[in-house]
């Protein structure tokens, strides 16, 4: 899938990170709840993510009602709390001199400040490298609108949701890959752990290294539930920047999320370390 209709898309909702966005306070979770969902669709008649998204919605959200907008409604609205938003931005870090930029799926709540990042952020969703013309992230779109929710009531369900800030919180739910199957995309894996056979010196429980067209079919009519590697890499566009690396189930749930910086010696895709961290159990 060709990635020009996110192009006008991102300059409207670009955003470079200072630092992190307020984590939502007890009452403003409460206030998500009782809130109505304001679905920021992109300009243009024909946009493939307005499609994509209106599906993944219709079919998945059922946390708050919901309704699309257009970015004109959205300037209207964004500081009123009776509303949340799930809004797809181009996300930059400050001080990163290569200045790579992300494409990432934002679930927040309107509040009365003067920049979109200031916002309160329930989750914040890493998509693809923005310069990458043929992102895989459409057929997660569904698994992720379930896990967004998911990640919301967990929220309200705990005294202390702060650790919930970063998704690395769910890193806990590491010792429960081994009981699911480990479908890996080979285009996603470096070439130290590039097939089963090499995975399976460092990781003992059931594991099938397809193609990444292979994987996407499995995800969209999954055989029976697994877990798979959801990467977002530069694809060769870039030789810096984040590559993120995420085990997700066919039920919508985080088993393992993490990232590494780019480099000779941490090329773009799972890690043998990786690995080693997932075989210990």
């Amino acid at each position: 899938m060709k990635k020009t209709f996110l192009l006008i898309y991102v300059l409207l909702f670009s955003v470079i990170v200072s630092a992190q966005a307020p984590f939502p306070t007890p009452g403003q979770i409460e206030k998500f709840m009782n809130s109505k969902t304001l679905v920021v669709l992109e300009e243009g008649m024909f946009s493939t993510f307005n499609a994509l998204i209106k599906k993944a919605m219709e079919q998945n959200w059922t946390i708050t009602p919901y309704e699309f907008i257009d970015y004109d409604t959205f300037k209207e609205k964004k500081s009123d709390a009776a509303y949340s938003f799930i809004i797809l931005t181009e996300t930059g870090f400050e001080n990163d001199k290569a200045n790579i930029h992300y494409d990432f799926l934002n679930l927040l709540l309107g509040d009365n400040v003067n920049n979109m990042s200031k916002m309160p952020e329930f989750c914040s969703f890493p998509l693809n490298y923005t310069k990458v013309e043929d992102p895989c992230y459409p057929v997660m779109l569904p698994l992720i609108l379930k896990f967004m929710q998911e990640h919301v009531k967990l929220m309200s369900s705990l005294s202390n949701p702060k650790p919930l800030r970063n998704l690395r919180y769910y890193n806990k739910n590491i010792p429960h890959v081994r009981n699911y199957p480990l479908w890996l995309a080979r285009e996603d894996l470096t070439k130290e752990v590039d097939s089963e056979k090499k995975i399976e010196q460092l990781y003992k429980h059931p594991v099938k290294v397809v193609s990444r067209d292979e994987l996407v079919e499995a995800i969209a009519n999954p055989p029976e539930p697994f877990i798979f590697l959801f990467k977002v890499g530069p694809e060769g566009t870039a030789k810096s920047g984040r590559v993120y690396k995420i085990l997700m189930g066919t039920n919508g749930k985080i088993y393992f999320f993490d990232f590494h910086l780019l480099s000779a010696k941490r090329p773009d895709g799972m890690l043998l370390s990786d690995f080693k961290r997932l075989g210990k159990y």
